[in-house]
């Protein structure tokens, strides 16, 4: 009976990881991530930004590693276009999409007075996501460098258009918000033809795909909570609010 009952759940869970008719690579993979989607949406970061008590220097911290990552971002680029010889039309997207990154980490350097990378070190949320990309990029058929920056791309419009972007009230970071976090970038959906290009090809399993995408997409949401959550200094998101129960605890108890 058990077995029976483990076999039926494996089914189960076959059927509701498949790919359903008529659904394009990038909709099932962003549909099997929703947990880190919510993770990035309640993140420190942006519940930061709506609350309006983000802390300036804890920003500025996330700003200059973001700043990295996308210069490590472009490098990886320009590692998975030196390995696509055999595809053109790949081979020049990453050459333009690398190019495109480092023209935003030169742009943004002007803004946080950043020479190089060399001085600078990652926290170990942001390290472990450059290092999870450049692995892809060094050790996965190239196609796969697209599946891993498809997160970082689509996630950030999407983030925008919950919490309204681009009518809410953000305070000082209302003008960040709306530049970085529009709704309307779509930018996002030239990876996801290259993928599904490559996907109808054969090139591209969903297997392989749903490990990679889920991978920087938890990548994602851990580095938005990696700068502290308003008014929980030096404790974790969880021990914040254990303690904001605790707070209200104790108020309705002496009430």
């Amino acid at each position: 009976m058990f077995k029976y009952v483990t076999v039926q759940l494996a089914l189960f869970l076959l059927v509701e990881c498949s790919i359903k008719e008529g659904q394009t690579l990038s909709d099932y993979l962003w549909e099997q991530t929703a947990e880190y989607q919510q993770q990035a949406l309640n993140s420190s970061l942006i519940q930061g930004m709506v609350n309006k008590c983000l802390n300036p220097s804890q920003f500025g911290g996330y700003m200059v590693q973001d700043n990295v990552f996308t210069y490590e971002g472009s490098e990886s680029l320009k590692i998975a276009a030196g390995r696509s010889d055999g595809n053109v039309t790949l081979q020049t997207f990453l050459n333009t999409k690398a190019e495109s990154w480092l023209s935003y980490w030169e742009s943004s350097n002007e803004i946080w007075y950043i020479k190089n990378v060399d001085g600078l070190t990652l926290g170990e949320a942001a390290k472990t996501y450059v290092d999870n990309i450049r692995d892809v990029s060094e050790n996965e058929i190239p196609i796969y460098t697209v599946v891993a920056l498809i997160p970082c791309e689509k996630l950030w419009p999407w983030l925008g258009q919950q919490i309204g972007a681009m009518d809410g009230n953000f305070g000082v970071y209302t003008l960040w918000v709306r530049e970085n976090l529009d709704p309307e970038s779509t930018g996002y959906k030239k990876y996801e033809q290259q993928v599904q290009w490559a996907y109808e090809a054969g090139t591209v399993t969903a297997e392989k795909a749903l490990e990679i995408f889920s991978t920087t997409m938890r990548d994602e949401a851990n580095f938005f909570n990696s700068v502290a959550r308003c008014g929980c200094r030096a404790i974790s998101p969880s021990g914040c609010l254990l303690t904001t129960l605790l707070l209200i605890s104790v108020i309705f108890y002496h009430r």
